[in-house]
Parts: structure tokens; C-alpha cells; sequence
């Protein structure tokens, strides 16, 4: 989206589109790109206005909006009163103000044509020499105060009443908030000052609270492998009835575990200043599989059992095993939560090592491309929560290509982090991108490649900057075609497989892509986010991106499934160096489920070979490859639990010396 919008067309049309915006080739250097000859680019499949030939006045976007009341309950009945106040240059006859009730993500569509249906919104001027003009589209979701008469002066006021019952006379016109929880939500208020149909932002947009409801479950996640006599924490968290953190519970717990083989360190409780959410402390005593559950002593929440939680000898250890989330949205883009709240969800609540606020550097209604300051403010939140040792938050943006795909990108180090924006003409293709990221320590990884909102043109590939694939997201599944759980509207060339077949060497990573605030879990009613397993030599930065390019890591459709795959000493995402093609090839594979393992499909070169059975939570089994070995071969294990939990290992590639 742009600073501002021009419009040429009749106003819902305008709005609405504004609201919508709301064979491998040759190789150059390191990127390998199709020929154009041989295989054309693709179409674009959302055409975005240009908005060079356009400028804005100093008296667009001026004045100031007031919103009353400043907090309202998730997903409850509500009123919002906005107050615009005109600026020191007025607004012209034919100018306007124009609001946008938040489309992300359950917020009641405005409508001023029956005062006792939901959302009844009115709009009145305090200047009774102005004549408004006033247009609400639902489905834009749009409301437009068009000034006729003579224009408004310093100190005129519009007042718009969302969800007005007429001081409680039509209590059925009431709004419905959006059932996610967040501090500074907004409604977007633009304002066109002369009349030339640009409307500019307000300096400052109003700003309010939606609150989560009361307590319903908690929900509880500790490490999946963790050293007998190492203390480690089992995070307990109070959600509602949406998975918002219900920040205002205090209480006792009730800890279920085996006291023989866990040891719990006091307090067992979450207290008044732990806004919902506490670690609780535990010592393994002896190797094994447990869980621990979390129940309400009262009886008025439900329940929770953690993840699966592998207690081994304490010897020491090459690599840890670590869940991340590298890809989530709040309310500086298309989603919800600001960027301290993601994180810190991702942390407290959904227990995760490893996240990302992927902000769209062009999408939404004031993007990452025009704020300078939003973007300083997801680098300060990175900043702030990133901790070594404890929990990685990784700089990073979403490049929102709408004709090549889309592709997150991440930084190690903050002086490099920045937004080349898709709008750029500079970065608008995969390959300009990676110039104008060459020279920096950073990752892109494609984004739904399988189709959803745009599939991924596997034209182009760069070796160094993209080591890994999403695999599996908030929109499905990106394997192959037919795979359970496939992407909506999925296109072959954009699968995983299809990359795997052109010979690009790529990892598996799962990521949630979630808009509702609540990373690494989601919400109930919608599908589950991918996380993605990574083993690291250390929890930081740096061992993290070792991990990603090594391509030591896996995907998961949410379930916290451990999954080795090796070929004697080479890990998933290596290369396998062969002396004698005729020899067998020998590759282990050991899975301990989040849920009972239905089975692990042995799949090389993208067909599956064998299908091994399983039973119960762990499956340990070696299977051996006898036809000859070529270079260029590839292996990866898909694994199938009871409970619908899937995991994807990255795979082990082969060469013939």
C-alpha cells in the first residue's frame, strides 16, 4: 500500500480496490535463472496502481481522530465513537474523510442501512453549514464523509459512530470486535483536503485496545529434548476461548507428572504480575518420554498436556534441537499484535526458540516501503526479546511479490536489515532482490511456494540466499500435488518437489505465516501453523543461520514430532560422498512422536519408495537403498502420526566421486 490513493472512478469501486490491495537454466554468478526463451515469467496476479504520477497536498491527511472508549473485549458487542478534528489548512468542498474499520481479521462490516441491524454506523459534522455526502461499503468495509456545502475550517468535527444503538434504543446495531486480542488496534483514517480524490494518512491514527476474554484452557510446551540434571521450564499459559493470552488470570495449578522421573521447583501458580503466562521449573531425574499436564485445582479451566519431552543422558551433545516460527504478521501489516506482543506469544506462550515479525514490506494499509518508524520499531522489538542462550528473534520482512512469489527474508545482524520492497524498482524481481541483498548475511526463503495467495516461479534460484523451502504454512501444504492437507488453489510448478527436480538444493522448514496474533499455535477453527525443527550447535543467531544453511533443519505441520534422519555421519541437508555406485546406501531414521507414528514414507528423487509402518510414539528403523547410486540423487523421510501431525525431514543429496 501507499502513503496515499488517488481516486479517478466511482468511490466504492476505488475503495474497493484500495481495500483489495488491502529445467534448471543458465547460471549467473550464484543465481540460476531460467532463459527467457525457454521459459516465460509469469503473470502478475494483482496489478497494483501507480502511484508516481500522484502527490499529495499539505492539506491532505491533516487533522486528527479521537477514539472512545479506548479498550473493547475480543469477539463482544461494542460501540466506537471516532472523532475527527479538522487541521489549520480545512478541508475543500469535494475533499473527504475517510475511514477503514479494520478488515483483520472478524470485525463487523459497517452499514448505515438498518439501525437494528449489526454494525449500524452513523456520521454527523458539528459545522451545520456542512452538507455530508456519506458512503459505507460493507464489503470494503469503508465509510467516506464527502464535504459539500462549504468546506470544513479549524476545528470542525466529524463524528463517526460504529455499532450506534442511539443511546441503547436499538441495542441489535451493535458492532462485533475482532475475536483476536491486541494493544493499538486501528481504524485507518485517510483525508483528501482538496479534492483531488488523494486521500493522505493522518499523522497519528487513533489507537485502542482489543482485551482477551476470560480464561477457558491453558495451554502448556516445554523443550522436546532436554539432559537428565538440567533444569529446564514447561511454559503454562491461561488462553480464552480464541487462544488470546488471558493476560488478567491468577491462580494455582495442579502439576500431573511422574515424581520418579521429574523433579518440580516451586511456585507452582501464575501470579498477578505474570500477565497469564509463567515458566514453570523441572529437573529430568532419569532418561525417558514424559509429559506434564497442567490442570485448574478448581475446575473451571480446561486442562493441558505439554509436548513430548525426550529425557536423555547428559552426555554431551553436538547439536540441540530447537522449534522457531520464522514467519508471522501483526497490525503493522495485514494481521494482529504489535510486534512485542508476537514475540513475545512466541516465546511465553507457545514456547518457541526461534521467531520472526515478518511485516509486508507493501501490503496493508501503512507498509513497512512508506514508515520508516515501523520499521525501527519491529528492529527495537527484535532487539528487545532476542536473548542468547534463551530465545532467538531474528530481523526480518516479507517481500510480497505478486508475480514471482512471495519470500521472507532475514538478517543477522540489524546494521544490514532492510526493507527492499517488491514496489522497488530496484528489488521488484527474485533477481534484483538478491543483488541488492548480496553482501548481506541474510536468508530468503520462499513462502507458500505450492499456490494459496501466489505460488513460487522456481525460474529463479540463488544457491547462497535461499537454503531452504517452506514446506508446509498456515495455507497448506507445498510438497506435491495430492499430498493431505494440499495448499488451496495448488500448482504443480510451484511445489517443493518441482524445485527438488530441477536440482536446487533445499531444506525443509515449516513456518505458521499466522495473522492472529498467536504464533507457533494458532487459533481454533483455522489450520495449523508449521513450525520448523532446527538443530543448532548453540541457541543464537549465528548457530541459528549455521543451521538454515547447512539445511540441518525440518518441517512440521505444528505437531513437535523429533526426527533424525542420517546417513552414517551425514545429517539431514548433506551430502552423501559415494566411492563405489554399486554399494548400498544405508540411511537410519528415528522419530519420537508428539502422537502415535502412523508410519515414515521413504521418498527419493520425489517418488515414494517405501512405506515403513509404525507403532506407538517411537519408530526407529534402518532402511537400505541396493539399485545404483547417481550423482544428483535425493532422499527425505515424510512422517504420518494417528493424530494428523506430519513432519518432512530436509533432504540427504548423493554424490558419485
Amino acid at each position: 500500500m501507499c502513503s496515499g490513493w488517488r481516486c479517478r472512478c466511482r468511490p466504492r469501486r476505488r475503495i474497493a480496490l484500495w481495500s483489495a490491495m488491502a529445467s534448471v537454466g543458465f547460471v549467473a554468478g550464484d543465481v540460476v535463472a531460467g532463459s527467457p526463451d525457454e521459459e516465460p515469467d509469469p503473470e502478475p496476479r494483482i496489478v497494483m496502481p501507480d502511484e508516481s504520477m500522484y502527490s499529495a497536498s499539505p492539506q491532505d491527511g491533516g487533522g486528527t481522530v479521537t477514539v472512545h472508549p479506548r479498550a473493547v473485549e475480543a469477539g463482544r458487542p461494542c460501540t466506537l465513537t471516532f472523532t475527527y478534528t479538522c487541521g489549520p489548512k480545512g478541508v475543500e468542498v469535494g475533499g473527504g474523510v475517510l475511514c477503514y474499520v479494520s478488515r483483520f481479521w472478524h470485525w463487523s462490516p459497517p452499514q448505515d442501512q438498518a439501525a437494528q441491524m449489526p454494525a449500524y454506523t452513523t456520521v454527523a459534522c458539528s459545522n451545520p453549514g456542512i452538507e455530508l455526502s456519506v458512503e459505507i461499503d460493507s464489503s470494503s468495509q469503508t465509510v467516506l464523509a464527502r464535504i459539500g456545502g462549504r468546506g470544513l475550517e479549524a476545528g470542525d468535527r466529524i463524528t463517526i459512530v460504529y455499532g450506534d444503538t442511539s443511546g441503547g434504543t436499538n441495542p441489535g446495531g451493535l458492532a462485533t470486535a475482532d475475536r483476536y486480542a491486541e494493544r493499538e488496534t486501528s481504524f485507518f483514517f485517510r483525508v483528501d483536503g482538496d479534492g483531488d480524490e488523494w486521500f493522505g494518512p493522518i499523522a497519528e491514527q487513533p489507537a485502542f485496545d482489543v482485551r482477551a476474554g476470560e480464561a477457558v484452557r491453558f495451554a502448556a510446551f516445554g523443550p522436546s529434548r532436554v539432559a537428565v540434571g538440567r533444569p529446564f521450564e514447561v511454559r503454562v499459559s491461561a488462553l480464552d476461548a480464541a487462544n488470546n493470552l488471558a493476560e488478567g488470570f491468577a491462580g494455582e495449578l495442579a502439576l500431573v507428572y511422574d515424581a520418579a522421573t521429574l523433579e518440580v521447583k516451586p511456585p507452582v501458580a501464575i501470579g498477578p504480575s505474570d500477565r497469564g503466562s509463567v515458566g514453570i521449573r523441572l529437573v529430568g531425574r532419569k532418561p525417558g518420554l514424559v509429559r506434564v499436564g497442567i490442570q485448574d485445582p478448581e475446575g473451571k479451566i480446561t486442562g493441558a498436556m505439554s509436548n513430548i519431552i525426550l529425557l536423555h543422558e547428559p552426555a554431551e551433545e553436538r547439536f540441540g534441537l530447537y522449534w522457531g516460527d520464522l514467519q508471522s504478521h501483526g497490525n503493522l501489516s495485514d494481521g494482529t499484535g504489535t510486534p512485542e506482543e508476537l514475540y513475545r506469544y512466541a516465546r511465553d506462550v507457545a514456547g518457541l526458540d526461534v521467531a520472526a515479525v515478518t511485516e509486508h514490506d507493501h501490503w496493508g494499509y501503512l507498509p513497512l516501503d512508506g514508515s520508516e518508524a515501523n520499521w525501527r520499531r519491529v528492529l527495537d522489538a527484535t532487539d528487545r526479546f532476542h536473548r542468547d542462550g534463551d530465545f532467538v528473534a531474528l530481523y526480518a520482512y516479507e517481500w510480497t511479490n505478486w508475480t514471482y512469489g512471495h519470500q521472507h527474508v532475514l538478517f543477522r545482524r540489524r546494521e544490514e536489515a532492510r526493507v527492499w520492497s517488491w514496489r522497488d524498482p530496484d528489488s521488484d524481481t527474485p533477481v534484483e532482490l538478491w543483488r541488492r541483498l548480496k553482501g548481506a548475511d541474510c536468508i530468503a526463503i520462499p513462502h507458500h511456494p505450492g499456490g494459496g495467495p501466489i505460488p513460487t516461479c522456481w525460474k529463479y534460484y540463488d544457491a547462497k540466499l535461499v537454503p531452504v523451502v517452506e514446506m508446509v504454512s498456515v495455507h497448506g501444504v507445498s510438497e506435491r500435488m495430492g499430498q493431505p492437507g494440499c495448499i488451496y488453489s495448488p500448482e504443480a510448478s510451484g511445489m517443493a518437489q518441482a524445485a527438488l527436480g530441477r536440482g536446487y538444493r533445499l531444506g525443509m522448514i515449516g513456518s505458521g505465516d499466522t495473522h492472529d496474533g498467536h504464533p507457533g499455535i494458532g487459533s481454533p477453527g483455522t489450520p495449523a501453523p508449521g513450525l520448523v525443527g532446527i538443530y543448532a550447535r548453540e541457541l543464537t543467531r549465528d548457530g541459528v543461520f549455521e543451521a538454515l544453511r547447512a539445511r540441518r533443519v525440518y518441517a512440521t505441520n505444528g505437531c513437535r514430532a523429533i526426527l533424525r534422519f542420517h546417513s552414517g555421519a551425514v545429517a539431514m541437508g548433506g551430502v552423501l560422498h559415494v566411492e563405489d555406485a554399486s554399494a548400498p546406501r544405508r540411511f537410519d531414521i528415528a522419530v519420537v512422536g508428539d502422537g502415535p507414528v502412523a508410519g515414515v514414507t521413504v521418498v527419493k528423487n520425489n517418488a515414494d519408495v517405501a512405506t515403513l509402518k509404525g507403532d506407538g510414539l517411537i519408530f526407529s528403523e534402518r532402511w537400505t537403498d541396493s539399485a545404483p547410486a547417481k550423482s544428483g540423487d535425493y532422499y527425505y523421510v515424510r512422517v504420518a502420526q494417528t493424530d494428523g501431525g506430519w513432519a518432512w525431514s530436509s533432504p540427504i543429496w548423493v554424490e558419485v566421486r
